[in-house]
């Protein structure tokens, strides 16, 4: 009616990747946690699967508190990108670790993927949504990442019961995989109208 401007439309190419980043996301940990438990107890020390994931979230802290204080020169799409992948590299490993230690060892290296990709997601986020549409993206990246949850440790306990802890790993892995393809399909606007943070685009 003239009174009411129009609103800016959803940029798709953004968030619509950037959703199935983050249902990947929730299916990798939903997964991840589920697994190390079994994971444990077929190692004999069921108790281990509190450490192993305490491990693997500290993983997460140290890469965001490092990845907060750090003035990047390269845009968050470079950063997601580098951050799925790290995470893809990371876990592909687990299927075959043959123990605790080892576990260990590679759920903190894969804990420092977490939160630089999840800081990449949210910042991209923000940076190519309107700000009258900012809430509904968000939502969008958010729901995703809490849909992702149920399903990946569904489909990891369907494993365990068939195959065992370490084969249902592929979860993770596939979860990974997911979230590199929707890092890859992501694509910014450059335009400044639309553009409406201080970050350079990757």
């Amino acid at each position: 009616d003239g009174v009411r401007a129009a609103r800016p439309p959803m940029p798709w190419s953004v968030i619509g990747p950037l959703t199935v980043v983050s249902v990947a996301l929730g299916v990798l940990f939903g997964a991840a946690e589920v697994v190390t438990v079994a994971f444990a107890e077929e190692q004999g020390r069921k108790s281990a699967a509190g450490f192993l994931l305490a491990i693997w979230a500290f993983g997460s802290l140290l890469a965001g508190i490092v990845s907060g204080a750090v003035a990047w020169r390269r845009g968050p799409l470079f950063r997601l990108r580098v951050g799925a992948l790290g995470m893809l590299v990371a876990m592909a490993p687990l299927p075959f670790v043959p123990s605790l230690t080892v576990m260990a060892v590679v759920l903190l290296v894969g804990g420092l993927a977490i939160s630089p990709t999840l800081i990449a997601t949210m910042s991209l986020a923000e940076q190519q949504l309107p700000t009258s549409r900012m809430t509904e993206g968000m939502a969008f990246i958010q729901t995703g990442l809490a849909a992702g949850l149920a399903p990946g440790a569904a489909v990891a306990g369907v494993l365990i019961d068939a195959e065992g802890a370490s084969p249902a790993y592929l979860v993770c892995v596939v979860g990974g995989a997911l979230a590199v393809g929707g890092a890859l399909l992501t694509r910014v606007r450059t335009s400044p109208a639309t553009v409406p943070s201080h970050e350079h685009v990757a």
